[in-house]
């Protein structure tokens, strides 16, 4: 199921994201049937609705302007429809909706599609997040913005710092909805020097800051995040810690801001989603966490993992958790295409006259469930070929072009074999739960044998010479993860190689009665540099 359309900024892509997965189930795998006289079809139309369950759908031609449709689970659907009319299921209702139009050459009775549907994907958690606003400390390396990145364990590089002098300093926190805080926590990596010894916590009551909580005398810190209770909780969209005293220096770590005592981050931008597999009842985990920085200019959304899901916990500590892995985006005007089944989410996103891309969900494997039960893979376009520099380093941000800023079918793992995952802008998980990268180059140059590398193929060797068809159309062909031996794992869903000779970007080519979208690899457009997307 397909949905296109322009976003404001970041966090409104995610919005849209996030209502287009759980709202709606998805609709996917159209198939026409072999012989079809009628070459009319769906578009980007076919949508699975608030209803949706797991099912395949016959649609049937009864002349050249009138079909009939059933569904595997749902029936006969209300009699005979019509040709270029909008279709919405009845029996029962919210299950299914397209509108299937004429082509250059009509229909005939005995024409058919089928298709399946599946359930929408649920929300699991969702805190849309804050943005920092500082008294003091709102640049560079030290900036107030490192309390809220969200790490387990911040470095010393990554604190808020700033002198006594600075007192009272203060970080305001402005959430991107109400939130009601019980609790908030506060981690300072040197727990006997440096530290802030008294301040309070407050609340914007819409004309003047209000008390929630008071500490003074604070000698010391331990180790760990340490919790402070709200008594009397209130719900608003500021929040501010106003620290009052503290050493000659003062370093802070991290802040959290909690709905319950323990419980998640509400200043931590995150969506953790459970896709419900095409079947309906498979469980599959992945996540986004937005995080940006206005002094270097970038807007991101971090992508994620996971083998399960504990309610409670951050993303950064659910089950077999990845990530590091990037989508760089900016606070401006995008265009996007959404591409969603029950088992996978694939994101294009053009900013400027540039693209970025992710893959969130299951490949298709080459193995039985129980040979492999979890087949679950990250794409992203930007990694940081290194663990995550400084919150204020450029490299995460959308016009720096380097090798680690790659869409995901031309992961690049520099010049050194044997690197992490977080190296490649691929990466999937083994049958062991351990996740690899997987690539297509090495420092730029197409990898031609798998060595002792996880790779992509076709990508990760040269189909320079391959042209168009003769009647000028484009072959495509699956893009395939293959683990180190090799071993053919299996192939992305609604992605395939193509040539990029005669493409222009988000040319849309027909195959097999199927529109698919021409997408280059961020701004190279060699013909190795590209893929097709498909919209269904």
């Amino acid at each position: 199921m397909i949905e296109t359309g322009t976003s404001s900024g970041h966090l409104d892509l995610l919005e849209k994201l996030h209502t287009f997965l759980t709202t709606t189930g998805s609709a996917f795998g159209l198939v026409p049937k072999t012989g079809n006289t009628g070459n009319g079809g769906f578009g980007t139309t076919l949508k699975g609705g608030s209803a949706s369950v797991a099912e395949t759908w016959t649609v049937h031609l009864t002349s050249a302007s009138a079909f009939t449709v059933v569904g595997s689970v749902s029936g006969a659907q209300g009699g005979t429809r019509t040709v270029g009319s909008p279709f919405v299921s009845d029996t029962p209702a919210n299950r299914l909706a397209f509108t299937l139009t004429a082509g250059g050459t009509a229909f005939v009775s005995g024409d058919e599609f089928t298709f399946s549907t599946a359930p929408k994907w649920t929300t699991k958690d969702r805190a849309r997040g804050c943005t920092i606003l500082a008294s003091t400390g709102t640049s560079g390396q030290y900036a107030a913005d490192n309390v809220i990145d969200g790490k387990t364990v911040p470095t010393p590089a990554r604190d808020w710092e700033f002198a006594s002098a600075a007192l009272p300093a203060s970080i305001e926190f402005t959430m991107q909805e109400a939130e009601t805080i019980r609790e908030y926590a506060i981690l300072s990596t040197y727990p006997s020097t440096y530290i802030a010894t008294a301040w309070t916590f407050d609340y914007w009551n819409g004309s003047a800051w209000v008390t929630l909580d008071t500490v003074s005398g604070k000698a010391s810190w331990s180790t760990s995040l340490e919790a402070f209770t709200v008594d009397s909780p209130v719900s608003a969209t500021r929040y501010r810690l106003n620290i009052t005293a503290g050493s000659s220096s003062i370093y802070v770590s991290a802040v959290q801001l909690r709905r319950v005592a323990g419980g998640l981050d509400a200043a931590f931008g995150q969506h953790l989603w459970m896709a419900p597999g095409n079947d309906g009842v498979s469980e599959i985990y992945v996540g986004v966490h937005h995080f940006r920085r206005t002094d270097v200019d970038y807007y991101d959304w971090e992508l994620m993992a996971f083998d399960g899901y504990t309610a409670g916990l951050n993303a950064y500590a659910q089950p077999g958790v990845h990530r590091l892995l990037y989508l760089p985006l900016w606070n401006s005007t995008m265009t996007y295409w959404f591409v969603v089944d029950g088992r996978r989410a694939i994101i294009v996103v053009k900013i400027g006259t540039q693209y970025e891309a992710a893959y969130l969900g299951l490949y298709d494997p080459f193995f039985t469930p129980a040979q492999l039960p979890y087949p679950i893979c990250l794409g992203g376009s930007r990694t940081m070929q290194a663990s995550a520099p400084n919150w204020n380093d450029t490299k995460y941000k959308w016009s720096t072009v380097d090798i680690g800023h790659n869409l995901f079918m031309h992961s690049d793992r520099g010049s050194t074999a044997g690197v992490p995952s977080y190296y490649m802008t691929m990466r999937m998980r083994r049958l062991t739960g351990v996740w690899v990268g997987v690539i297509s180059q090495a420092n730029g140059s197409r990898e031609f044998t798998p060595s002792s590398d996880n790779v992509i193929w076709p990508y990760a060797g040269s189909f320079t010479t391959l042209d168009v068809d003769h009647d000028g159309g484009y072959s495509l062909f699956p893009i395939i993860l293959l683990a180190t031996d090799p071993n053919p794992m299996g192939q992305l869903s609604g992605v395939y190689a193509v040539t990029g000779q005669g493409a222009g970007a988000e040319d849309t080519v027909t195959v097999g009665g199927v529109p698919y979208l021409l997408v280059p690899n961020v701004n190279r457009t060699t013909v190795l540099d590209w893929f097709a997307l498909r919209l269904d």
